[in-house]
């Protein structure tokens, strides 16, 4: 009797083990197929803005996002090869740990940059003639490469406190680090919510003001994926390096919610820009996306001939 019983439960957990492991695989599946079409994706994106040569700030900012995009998911794809193969295929150390930390850079890169346009689209709709007049001309510019700069230093500092491709690492200075991310991490996304937030009151406030179109509504729903479906990629990954408790099947869920977040966004650059009942080119495509931002060239163009004017 015993031992029938015990039979069952083994049958059991060997069912569910089974069960387990094809959820996962198809998880990772999914994570694959994504991690492909964000790749295309974001591909166009950065293929379409590089070659185009209108003037345009807030472009400068989704050609940065859109090259941290590509780097992550490839590497994304290239990880979880290992674990989409069921150990018939393993990396060695420095490989796997040569992604992971690129990632997180990446990661770190795209949400930073995500916050700074934020950020700045908040502050020209509170301020719009200040902001017209008074923007520093390379201000996107370099906003971005300091981004670029501080999250180097910051992965560069942990690749030599947490890895051995500088040496001997060192468990104390590198729990502290991570600990840095954290407070980092934390603070982008509240920084980045509360310019959302301030952004979506500015552009719904009053009765008889149109709906957000173009670029702030484009900003939004940028915060919002991250926040449902990038968040979770940042938690797994500082909770694996703080060695805080996070339920197994966080690991490939996080996965797949951050091929989600970087897949998506191409396509929601694309849904905006893409004119009801008419078929427009790519490129032109991607400029509507960003129309809002056209109409403060012009005005920024109207208020320094006013200017002119008025000194003549």
């Amino acid at each position: 009797m015993m031992e029938s019983r015990e039979a069952g439960q083994h049958a059991g957990a060997a069912d569910g083990a089974q069960e387990d492991v094809a959820f996962n695989l198809v998880i990772l599946s999914l994570t694959e197929g994504l991690g492909l079409g964000g790749l295309l994706g974001n591909g166009a994106v950065l293929w379409l803005l590089s070659s185009n040569v209108y003037r345009n700030p807030f472009a400068i900012y989704l050609l940065d996002v859109a090259c941290a995009d590509l780097i992550f998911l490839g590497c994304h794809m290239v990880a979880i090869i290992p674990d989409l193969l069921q150990g018939r295929l393993d990396f060695p150390g420095f490989v796997q740990t040569s992604l992971a930390t690129l990632r997180f850079f990446c990661y770190i890169v795209g949400l930073s940059l995500l916050v700074a346009v934020s950020v700045e689209q908040c502050l020209a709709a509170l301020f719009p003639a200040w902001y017209s007049c008074r923007r520093p001309r390379h201000l996107t510019t370099c906003v971005c490469a300091l981004t670029w700069a501080c999250c180097l230093l910051l992965h560069l500092l942990l690749s030599g406190a947490c890895t051995q491709f500088f040496g001997e690492p060192s468990r104390h200075l590198c729990r502290t680090l991570w600990l840095v991310a954290a407070v980092l991490l934390a603070v982008l996304c509240c920084t980045m919510c509360g310019a959302s937030l301030m952004l979506l009151l500015q552009v719904e406030r009053g009765p008889q003001r149109p709906p957000p179109r173009g670029f702030p509504t484009l900003i939004l729903l940028a915060v919002l994926l991250f926040l449902f479906c990038g968040l979770p990629f940042g938690i797994y990954w500082l909770s694996r390096n703080l060695l805080w408790h996070i339920p197994h099947y966080f690991y490939h869920f996080s996965f797949l919610t951050a091929a989600v977040y970087c897949a998506a966004k191409p396509v929601v650059y694309f849904c905006l820009g893409s004119a009801q009942g008419r078929r427009l080119p790519l490129r032109l495509v991607l400029q509507r996306a960003l129309g809002d931002e056209a109409e403060l060239g012009a005005v920024r163009e109207t208020s320094r001939r006013g200017l002119v004017d008025i000194a003549a």
